[in-house]
């Protein structure tokens, strides 16, 4: 099962490259919300490797996470954290949430790298 979701994180983050690259100036408030579905998705092989089932609720996997690795539950929910600006929060003008998505994402950038190396540590995978 934790191949199903190792297949989820390559198809999102094929996806995010996609708009990367063809968009490099746009749609930063999707980029973020896609960084959070591939670190979301690769932490979940480390949920399953090591026992633990997908709870409906992400704060719970998020602090079932945290049993397993504190970084990868941190990092997770600085995603999850910049998922949810983007979508819900802050919304003083299109400007300023642009540049805040726009931050967030290169932070994003760095963070879901960290996510990816540490999950490997349990559900190596070769790509």
């Amino acid at each position: 099962m934790p191949k199903n979701f190792e297949n989820k994180f390559h198809h999102n983050k094929d996806f995010l490259d996609s708009i990367v690259n063809d968009y490099p100036d746009q749609f930063f408030d999707w980029k973020v919300t896609i960084q959070f579905y591939c670190g979301l998705h690769k932490s979940y092989t480390v949920l399953l490797t090591q026992g633990y089932s997908i709870e409906n609720r992400h704060k719970l996997n998020i602090e079932n996470l945290s049993k397993i690795k504190k970084s990868i539950s941190q990092n997770i929910f600085k995603l999850y954290k910049y998922s949810r600006q983007s979508r819900y929060e802050g919304f003083i003008t299109q400007e300023h949430m642009e540049r805040f998505n726009k931050i967030n994402f290169s932070s994003g950038r760095v963070i879901l790298k960290q996510v990816e190396s540490e999950c490997c540590e349990f559900y190596p995978v070769t790509v």
